[in-house]
């Protein structure tokens, strides 16, 4: 490839951690990936599937075909949000974006799940916008279907679900501040910060400046327009977003 991407073919024959990513699109789930690695200050290749190469070799490589993977060395691939934070954390235990206490530990993975899993807030905003929840699949997502598609009655709660995490996210921000903190667990970042700043992109994309990448379009189509939506999202969570891009992330994003 012609930047500091490495082919799925190149990155094969290479050792230590590499991430594939989906490129020119603001995937939540790739950027928070890179996002835990910034910030832990580990180094990566990073890897995209080549114009030439087919769509087959990541599954062949990873066992799967979605985006990010995580491959450390010859250990099995890392796919999934949670897998990738534990591994971000064995390789640099410090700083940790995990908590020590077990009850903000459970607070931080539950809350964590309400924005990266299965009907949570980027599930949901993907339904909203892709039309997923159906029992034909639009034309040209029949893949994208039946990986993701939903029922739907799940496709009616996407809504719903989007608005109940935003307050949920709200209620742990406001009660943080009220004891004289930042971020959502308290003093320090965590991973749940990191996943709120990167997932809210598909609701309130940065602007140009800060992503001159994504196109003019697709920042339309990703600003949610849907009044109980908008009135979910509070300035305190923007406010968020914002500390945390400025203060730990790379500007501009790279997509």
């Amino acid at each position: 490839m012609s930047d500091d991407y490495l082919t799925i073919s190149e990155a094969r024959k290479r050792k230590g951690l590499r991430l594939v990513m989906m490129r020119g699109f603001p995937s939540p789930w790739t950027q928070a990936a890179r996002g835990l690695f910034h910030v832990k200050g580990i180094a990566f290749d990073k890897v995209a599937i080549g114009p030439d190469e087919p769509r087959e070799l990541l599954r062949e490589w990873t066992g799967q075909d979605s985006f990010p993977a995580a491959m450390l060395d010859d250990e099995r691939p890392r796919t999934g949000w949670e897998e990738i934070l534990w591994l971000a954390e064995r390789l640099a235990p410090t700083p940790s974006l995990i908590p020590i206490d077990p009850n903000d530990r459970i607070r931080m993975f539950g809350l964590s799940r309400e924005i990266c899993g299965e009907m949570g807030l980027g599930w949901c905003r993907r339904l909203m916008a892709m039309g997923l929840a159906a029992d034909a699949p639009p034309a040209g997502l029949e893949a994208f279907h039946l990986k993701y598609g939903a029922t739907p009655e799940e496709g009616a709660r996407a809504q719903e679900r989007v608005v109940e995490i935003l307050k949920t996210l709200t209620a742990q921000l406001v009660g943080s501040r009220d004891e004289g903190y930042h971020y959502l667990m308290g003093a320090r970042i965590s991973a749940v910060d990191i996943y709120w700043a990167t997932f809210c992109n598909l609701l309130a994309p940065l602007d140009a400046e800060r992503m001159p990448t994504l196109p003019e379009s697709m920042r339309g189509m990703f600003t949610a327009k849907e009044p109980e939506v908008v009135a979910a999202i509070d300035p305190l969570l923007l406010a968020l977003r914002d500390l945390v891009y400025a203060e730990h992330l790379e500007l501009p994003v790279e997509l």
